[in-house]
């Protein structure tokens, strides 16, 4: 009986040590699309993407892509979208977590080319 309620205990723990550190990440702040750009979120499995369409781009860029700054925890990681015409479909980018704790778009960027 004892193993288990210590059994018990630990997972607990361990769900809790995953749930306190997601909102923290989440909190950072986004700059936004670039002017005449569109973006939007959208949830993902075990994670969350960013769609982000451009219709102009500072210079004289033909093709643009997105990339997401994705977080899970105390991880971080980019995760690049299609290269893409400016004016034409949007670039897409999604972060996955693991089984267990997902992952989100801390922010993002365009490249382009």
């Amino acid at each position: 009986m004892k193993k288990r309620i210590a059994a018990l205990a630990m997972a607990a723990f361990s769900a809790a040590g995953f749930l306190a550190a997601s909102p923290a990440v989440a909190a950072t702040a986004d700059k936004g699309p670039p002017y005449a750009c569109a973006s939007d979120r959208y949830g993902a499995l075990f994670g969350e993407g960013i769609s982000l369409t451009c219709f102009d781009l500072p210079g004289n860029s033909d093709i643009y892509r997105v990339v997401a700054h994705c977080a899970s925890g105390s991880s971080y990681w980019y995760a690049v979208g299609d290269w893409v015409p400016v004016g034409f479909g949007p670039s897409s980018a999604e972060c996955h977590g693991a089984l267990l704790s997902s992952a989100y778009v801390a922010g993002y960027h365009v490249d382009d080319y």
